[in-house]
């Protein structure tokens, strides 16, 4: 009090985030024959930046639908989660093979050819006709 009378109180400061990550809008992830995730990031009012976790698998290699469930932790108790889906459709036909006349004289008989396809590699052709002819005719 400038009178040599002096008084100490004790004053808490108490720093507590309270605040989840804000949750990610997502975008799928599509692909033909696979598909590889890469972990996507949130931002946080004290961590910033908070990069997801996982426990699912990234990376998806047969056709069909999938879900990731990413976790956002800011290190101080907040979590914060988000869902990203993975699609992984084929919609590539196989290359159209260039076939040739097979001939004979009094037989011929026919195999099964094989062409290439963006996912599968190589394919082999089936069908419901007769492999083998033994009569004149085309």
């Amino acid at each position: 009090d400038g009178n040599g009378n002096v008084e100490t109180a004790t004053q808490k400061v108490i720093v507590k985030d309270t605040e989840k990550p804000v949750k990610p809008t997502l975008a799928d992830i599509t692909g033909e024959c696979s598909a590889t995730a890469a972990a996507p990031t949130a931002t946080d009012n004290c961590a910033g930046t908070v990069t997801g976790t996982t426990s699912d698998p990234l990376t998806y290699n047969a056709q069909g639908a999938y879900t990731i469930n990413w976790t956002f932790n800011d290190g101080n108790g907040n979590v914060e989660a988000a869902v990203q889906k993975v699609i992984i459709k084929d919609t590539e036909k196989p290359v159209k093979p260039v076939l040739a006349d097979i001939t004979g004289e009094c037989s011929a008989t026919a195999a099964a050819p094989t062409t290439t396809d963006n996912c599968a590699g190589t394919v082999t052709g089936t069908t419901a006709d007769p492999l083998a002819y033994n009569a004149q005719g085309t």
